[in-house]
């Protein structure tokens, strides 16, 4: 928050044996000022004190600001042939609405 307003949020739920993050945004004017990375932080930490083995994602693979930034913070790419059913399916739904599934990927942080 910012003079009472929002400037980020960050969606997260059970999936598989992870808690997988579904949304993350930051306003345009906050964006490259670490507060993504402190949501993402948080939720790390939240997920640790919950006892998950891991955090996941779904993603870009090449905007810098999407999985080059995760890679950054220690997620790793899945591979589409081994992913879990829940991942599979969060995967499949995004090429059902439209997203290339050539230019998206899942990823894990393990705890």
């Amino acid at each position: 928050m910012a003079d009472d307003q929002p400037i980020g949020f960050l969606l997260s739920e059970p999936l598989d044996d992870a808690l997988f993050i579904v949304e993350i945004a930051v306003h345009q004017a906050w964006q490259g000022r670490g507060v993504g990375r402190m949501m993402l932080e948080q939720v790390i930490e939240t997920a640790r004190r919950a006892a998950y083995p891991a955090v996941t994602l779904t993603t870009f693979r090449d905007v810098p600001w999407n999985a080059p930034f995760y890679t950054r913070l220690g997620f790793s790419m899945l591979s589409e042939l081994r992913l879990p059913a829940g991942l599979a399916a969060k995967r499949e739904l995004e090429t059902e609405h439209g997203l290339p599934p050539e230019t998206r990927c899942a990823m894990r942080l393990a705890l």
